[in-house]
């Protein structure tokens, strides 16, 4: 026997198969079975007399059952499926068999809603696909009803359009089988009076609605709608909106008594596809907006492009015609003949103007004549000067004004013109004008028909012969200069001989010096380079400088004045000249310098030999305003060395070094520059780098003190700031090294005023502690340096006020050097330092050249014995009569003296004898520091200069 799964193939069968199992398993005899498709009732199965059972649409509403006969809903959940209805017992197969209906039923239905929802998607994905496969909206709308057409019944379908901008409807699409005519334009807000459509009033609502015909009578009636044709008996509509949301028009569909309604699920369906189909004519609708904006975009561009062609090709016109005629203007500015002038002119003109045959006709009011400089023309011959008639070239010289003949007629004809030669069309001449004069005429003819002149061609033309106005103004008057040029050469050329002459003057002058005609710095420093350069390469012989200045040749010029000194130097020069070689360089530096390039010098013994002669020479007098002068002279010598030197000007510079050298070992001499030399010379690079740094440190530089004795008493009167250099390395260094090198550096202010600041606070410390009385003076060296700053007098005065010491305790000591550098400076300097309170001393009194006239000239108040007088005072009678007259001298000029180099008890002894006031010397203390000061040995000597008395 089968099982009752191998019958279940179609509801059907399973209904039969239901309805035989409970006729052999129960007492059925009569039963049917009943489906629900959707609003209607199906009949699947029958047995015996099914008629008269109840029916499924009386089952549903609520009708009562007869005697005898029973029915059961058969359900999925809550949803009825079906209903199975029997007379009789069914006995223990009912429930079975009503399970197996209700498992086929809601099969039966699922399938039915999966195809029907299969169907459903492909009918929206072709609507879909509308937009993409239909070019316009009239070949969409027609696709769209098909579609709707698969998803339900859509006869009596339409769709209407909104116009935002008319705020108008329209129908593109309208099908009605009752109603085939559609409806007219509608407005979406109508005028007074006017109805409104079910469509404005579905679109302005922007909801769907479904309405009955009691309905959609009723909202006709409350809205005040208008309604023609034939009342459907459903009314479905849904307004289509973009992507935006916006309204766009709306799609309605009717359905009529013979038609079967919409089920829920199909007005649901219908307002899905409305969405898509609103989706659809959008994209179509905006797309078509894009095409005629497009076409439209495209339209005006096409229009622009025209106008920009026509623009671009006027402006290549422009240009050419700009080019031309700024080639025009560049060919007139040329020294070109008059004819090739004229020829490249007519070249450039018929770039612009049809210019094929151009005639230039010059008139010579002298000569009363027309020439033709220039004519080219297909068919006539070249014209030939003669006198003026009655031409169309003699009517524009007799106007003034342009001519334009055109067309050439028979009445314009030119009177001259040959008849058997082809006559022009037309005829364009123009006046050249040179400022108000009349020149001549440039002029243009044309034999073709189709070429006639016009008014811009006139304007070209004009133009073109304000160019050749100005070129025959050139032309003249590069004539009228030809002869002054033939002129002007011949002066050029005898000037030129005369200028060769000064300037080789002058080049000789710019390389030599004025006063002795030898070879200047400048001139030097080319020869030194030059020959370096030879030697350093290999190719050239080694070679010597020698730098040599003249001994106090200030003296001369201050003494015998600067014509004698301009003399002295050029006596100096020839001298040095006998001493060289005849192919030795010689030249001046400046002032009382002179330097000499050596060639061929293998060692130092050819450069001492000459450097000894030149020495030797200045050993004789010269004759200077009638007296014999002595000029000795100083030389230094270096030998070029590829070891030591890398350029040219290091050479001169270590020459003067050690013609300096010289200098310091007491002059009248030379000094070859060696090797200790330039240790010594880095060295004092050294040693001035560290006393800078020195001078912006504390505890380096000191003051060491050295005291005064008053002769008669013993009693301490003052110290002298002497400058020492504690060197972190070096150690104590002497000032005769250091000293040197800051007056050469220009520290010497700067040291100056360091010691004076630090000697002053230490007087003033010791005043506070009582160890020295008001009347104890300070004295601390100045140098000449100082005399250049106008600040001095203002800075010491700044000094003494800060440490409260009186400005007589200040002693500054001068020597004679800063009085014979600046003299008038000195003056306004040693005045101010008086105004100031503070006491000068002359210091080495005795050793210079002058010295009574200083005393006669400046206002000083202490004299010092140089030292070197008062060593010798104990041994020679010339010491003591010395030192005895500098004391008469300041008794009688009312100064203070005081005896330097006081070392000895008979040099004291003889100084008391004498009277000198206050002494200094290493016999009383040496130079400490002022921690150093033996106060005890100074008290000392008070007690014994008492106990002599």
């Amino acid at each position: 026997m089968k099982s009752m799964a191998e019958y279940l193939a179609t509801p059907e069968q399973a209904a039969a198969m239901a309805l035989s199992l409970l006729q052999e398993q129960g007492g059925v005899r009569v039963a049917a079975v009943w489906r629900q498709l959707g609003a209607a009732w199906q009949l699947l199965a029958a047995l015996g007399a099914a008629d008269a059972l109840p029916s499924a649409e009386t089952l549903e509403g609520g009708g009562r059952l007869d005697a005898g006969c029973e029915a059961m809903p058969l359900r999925a959940g809550e949803q009825v499926l079906g209903w199975l209805v029997w007379r009789g017992d069914a006995g223990p197969a009912l429930n079975p068999s009503a399970a197996l209906l209700c498992a086929h039923l809601l099969c039966a239905r699922l399938g039915a809603e999966q195809v029907a929802a299969r169907e459903a998607n492909e009918a929206l994905f072709d609507i879909s696909q509308l937009a993409e496969e239909c070019g316009t909206i009239d070949q969409v709308l027609p696709g769209l009803h098909r579609q709707m057409m698969r998803l339900m019944d859509a006869s009596n379908f339409y769709i209407a359009l909104y116009d935002d901008e008319a705020q108008v409807i329209h129908f593109p699409f309208y099908i009605d089988q009752r109603d085939p005519a559609p409806p007219a334009s509608d407005a979406i807000f109508p005028l007074a009076g006017h109805a409104q459509s079910l469509t404005a009033w579905l679109i302005r609502g922007g909801k769907p609605v479904v309405l009955s015909r009691e309905r959609l009578l009723e909202v006709c009636q409350q809205e005040g709608l208008s309604r023609q044709g034939l009342l459907p008996a459903s009314w479905m509509g849904a307004p289509l909106a973009n992507a935006g949301g916006h309204v766009i028009g709306a799609v309605v569909l009717q359905l009529y008594e013979d038609q079967t309604p919409l089920t829920s699920a199909e007005q649901q369906l219908f307002l899905f596809a409305a969405r898509h189909v609103g989706f659809v004519l959008e994209r179509v609708l905006h797309r078509s907006q894009l095409e005629r904006q497009v076409w439209l975009r495209t339209s005006e561009l096409e229009g622009a492009n025209a106008r920009l062609r026509a623009e671009v090709a006027e402006r290549k016109r422009a240009e050419r015609f700009q080019g031309a005629l700024f080639r025009i203007a560049e060919l007139s500015n040329t020294s070109l003949s008059l004819e090739a002038f004229l020829g490249g002119l007519h070249r450039l003109l018929a770039e612009m103007v049809p210019a094929r045959n151009c005639l230039v006709a010059l008139y010579d009011q002298a000569e009363d004549c027309i020439s033709f400089p220039y004519c080219a023309d297909e068919y006539a011959p070249p014209l030939k000067p003669h006198r003026p008639g009655k031409g169309f070239v003699e009517q524009v010289l007799h106007s003034g004004r342009p001519l334009l003949i055109d067309p050439y007629s028979q009445q314009n004809r030119q009177p001259e013109a040959d008849e058997e030669l082809p006559r022009p069309k037309s005829w364009l001449g123009v006046p050249l004008y040179c400022g108000t004069d009349l020149l001549g005429v440039l002029a243009v003819q044309s034999y073709e028909e189709d070429v006639v002149y016009n008014f811009r061609d006139q304007e070209v033309l004009e133009f073109v012969a304000n160019h050749i106005g100005a070129a025959l103004t050139r032309v003249k008057a590069l004539e009228s200069l030809q002869t002054a040029y033939v002129e002007l050469e011949q002066r050029v050329r005898e000037r030129t001989s005369e200028l060769d002459a000064v300037n080789a003057q002058l080049e000789f002058d710019s390389l030599h010096d004025p006063l002795t005609k030898l070879p200047n710095r400048s001139y030097f420093s080319k020869a030194l380079r030059r020959a370096w350069e030879t030697y350093s390469h290999g190719g050239g012989e080694r070679f010597a400088v020698l730098f040599i200045d003249l001994d106090r040749f200030k003296l001369v010029n201050d003494t015998l004045g600067h014509l004698a000194g301009d003399h002295l130097l050029f006596e100096a020069g020839a001298r040095i000249r006998s001493c060289l070689r005849h192919y030795d360089f010689l030249a001046r530096l400046g002032g009382d310098e002179f330097a000499v390039l050596m060639f061929g010098m293998d060692g130092g013994g050819d450069c001492e030999r000459i450097a000894q002669r030149i020495v030797s020479e200045f050993e004789r007098p010269v004759i200077l305003a009638g007296r014999e002068v002595f000029s000795t002279a100083s030389v230094g010598v270096v030998l070029a060395d590829h070891e030591h030197y890398h350029k040219a000007d290091d050479l001169l510079r270590d020459a003067d070094h050690a013609m300096y050298c010289t200098k310091q070992q007491g002059r009248q001499g030379y000094t070859l520059f060696n090797h200790e030399l330039r240790i010594n010379q880095a060295d004092q690079l050294a040693l001035e780098s560290e006393l800078r740094r020195a001078l912006e440190e504390e505890g380096q530089l000191l003051p060491y003190f050295q005291p005064f004795i008053e002769g008669d008493s013993g009693e301490l009167v003052g110290f002298e700031a002497l400058a020492r250099w504690q060197h972190p390395q070096r150690g104590l260094i002497s000032p005769g090294l250091f000293l040197p090198i800051a007056e050469e550096s220009g520290l010497i202010t700067r040291l100056d005023r360091y010691m004076l600041n630090a000697a002053c606070a230490q007087l003033s410390a010791w005043r506070a502690q009582g160890r020295v009385g008001p009347e104890v003076a300070l004295h601390i060296n100045l140098s000449s340096a100082h005399f250049h700053d106008p600040e001095l007098a203002a800075w010491i005065g700044e000094r003494i006020r800060h440490y409260r010491l009186p400005p007589a305790t200040l002693h500054l000591e001068i020597t004679e050097s800063a009085l014979i550098d600046q003299p008038e400076i000195a003056a306004t300097v040693m005045h101010a330092l008086h105004e100031l309170g503070v006491r000068l001393a002359l210091d080495d009194f005795g050793t210079g050249y002058s010295a009574l006239s200083y005393l006669h000239r400046y206002r000083f108040d202490v004299l010092k014995i140089d030292q070197s007088f008062v060593f010798d005072l104990d041994r020679t009678q010339e010491s003591a009569a010395i030192v005895r007259a500098i004391l008469a001298l300041a008794k009688a000029l009312d100064l203070e003296v005081v005896a330097e180099g006081v070392e000895t008890a008979a040099q004291l002894a003889m100084l008391k004898k004498m009277g000198c006031g206050k002494l200094q010397g290493f016999y009383f203390a040496a130079p400490a520091p002022a921690q150093g000061v033996d106060w005890e040995r100074l008290a000392r000597f008070r007690k014994e200069f008492q106990g002599e008395r």
